[in-house]
Formats: structure tokens, C-alpha cells, sequence
């Protein structure tokens, strides 16, 4: 038996065939993987957006204010209550981080809408009237501190937040009315004497957290404050 030699010219057009074959592939195969990435980029374009609920943001505000970040807390919490607008305890949390990270006008705008949002709870009384006193507002401090009293006469905190200014603007027989309508006697004078404990009055500090162990020798905060004021 014997086999056909197959000649140059049929060796070069079943070469030539061959190319065209595999060419011919990697084209087809081209036009599908652009095919296929403009129908992945079409599906990621029309994709929605995942919806973020108002608790994660809750959430990553209370990590931020854990962490000493007011600023951001206070960004998250704005953002939660874009899906929660009538939330009273995310609104003051914001407000206080505000207050901490010195923005005190937002903070004021935030608890006025606190006091709005709560038809007037005691505490956004006391909130607001404290922010507009550490903006060096005093006076509408005070008018807002007497609106919530008025309102509220046995709210605490701000009859506390009320009194305590006073302390700090030298009207303590004021302080003492206000202070005394929700707290105890030993409490008034501790309180009285923790002012001026901040404002680096030794001597009057000492002489209110004696005033409170007068009231109630037991009361172990009192004498643990008048402890360190002794020493320093």
C-alpha cells in the first residue's frame, strides 16, 4: 500500500483554511465578551440602590459618640431622621453631639425642632434653654428656661439646667428656689457647689459641699468632692 505525499501547495491552503477558522473564533469570541460586559454594565446602571434604614444610621451615630466623633455622630443622626423626622431621642442626641462638637447655632435649631416635635417636653425646654446659654444668650435662655416651667413646673432637668445658670450669674438665692422645687436639700448644695467647683471657686465650693453634708452626713458624693477640693 502506499500513501499520497501531499504537496506545498496543499499543505499552504489547509494552513491558510486553518487560521481562517481559528480568526473567524476569536472574533466570534470577542463579540461575545463585549456583548456580555455591556449587558453586565446595563444591569449595574439600572440597579437600585440599596435602602439604608434609619436604625443603621441610629447605630453608627451611637458608634461615633462612643468614639468621641460629635461631628459625625451628629451627621448620622441627621440622617436617620431624614426616615424618621418625628424621632425625639435621635433629634436630641443629635443636638447634644452638636452642642459637643461646638456647633451651637445647628444645635439650637435641632432643639428648638426637639421642643416643636415633643409638643414641649420639659427636657427639650431644658435642652434648648441650655444651648442658647452656652451661645452666651442668656436672656433667651432664661425666657425659654421660664417657658418650660410654666409648662412644666415639676420638670427636672430643666429647672436643674435653669438653676445651675443662675448659679453661674452670681443669682444664687434664685438657684436655691429652682433647684429646690426637684431636688433634696443635700442635692441643692452639691449642685450649687459643683458651679463653683468649675468656676475655680475653692472656697465657696467647699463651703456648699460642707452645706450638703450638713443636710445629710451620709452623702457619700459630697464628701468624696470635698475630699479633692481639700487636697488641691
Amino acid at each position: 500500500m502506499s500513501f499520497a505525499v501531499p504537496t506545498t501547495t496543499a499543505i499552504r491552503l489547509a494552513f491558510c483554511t486553518l487560521c481562517v477558522a481559528v480568526l473567524a473564533g476569536c472574533h466570534s469570541a470577542n463579540n461575545n465578551q463585549h456583548e456580555a460586559a455591556n449587558i453586565d454594565t446595563d444591569s449595574i446602571a439600572e440597579a437600585p440602590i440599596p435602602k439604608i434604614e434609619p436604625q443603621t444610621f441610629i447605630a453608627a451615630g451611637d458608634l461615633a459618640a462612643s468614639r468621641q466623633q460629635y461631628g459625625q455622630a451628629a451627621h448620622q443622626y441627621g440622617q436617620a431622621l431624614e426616615g424618621l423626622p418625628k424621632d425625639g431621642p435621635t433629634m436630641k442626641k443629635m443636638g447634644i453631639c452638636q452642642v459637643k462638637s461646638g456647633d451651637l447655632p445647628a444645635a439650637i435649631a435641632t432643639f428648638q425642632r426637639y421642643v416643636a416635635t415633643t409638643d414641649g417636653a420639659a427636657d427639650a425646654y431644658g435642652s434648648l434653654g441650655y444651648a442658647y446659654e452656652l451661645s452666651k444668650n442668656p436672656d433667651q435662655a432664661e425666657k425659654t428656661y421660664q417657658e418650660g416651667i410654666k409648662k412644666h413646673p415639676d420638670g427636672k432637668l430643666v429647672r436643674i439646667n435653669y438653676g445651675l445658670m443662675l448659679v453661674r450669674h452670681a443669682r444664687v438665692e434664685d438657684a436655691i428656689t429652682q433647684l429646690s422645687a426637684v431636688l433634696q436639700p443635700q442635692e441643692v448644695n452639691y449642685d450649687i457647689a459643683g458651679v463653683y467647683d468649675q468656676m475655680g471657686r475653692k472656697d465657696l465650693a467647699q463651703f456648699y459641699y460642707r452645706k450638703a453634708l450638713e443636710c445629710d452626713p451620709g452623702f457619700v458624693p459630697a464628701r468624696q468632692k470635698l475630699s479633692m477640693v481639700d487636697q488641691n
